[in-house]
C-alpha cells in the first residue's frame, strides 16, 4: 500500500499539499480551504485531508 505525504508549505498564507510519491501525483489546496479530497489515479484511492486549529481540536474518537 502506498504512503501518502501531507504537508503545509512554508509561507504566510499556507494551504495543504497532498502527494502520492509512488505515482508522482499531488494536489495543493489553497489557503483558506484547509484541505479537501485528493484522488490518485495510479492507486485508485481517494483520501480526504483537513487541518484544524489546535484551539478548535477535539478528540474525534468521542463522536457518536
Amino acid at each position: 500500500m502506498t504512503t501518502y505525504e501531507i504537508e503545509r508549505p512554508d509561507g504566510p498564507e499556507r494551504g495543504v499539499r497532498v502527494r502520492c510519491p509512488e505515482h508522482g501525483e499531488e494536489k495543493e489546496f489553497q489557503p483558506g480551504y484547509q484541505g479537501g479530497a485528493f484522488y490518485c489515479s495510479g492507486c485508485g484511492i481517494e483520501i480526504e485531508a483537513h487541518l484544524h486549529d489546535t484551539h478548535d481540536w477535539r478528540d474525534w474518537g468521542e463522536r457518536c
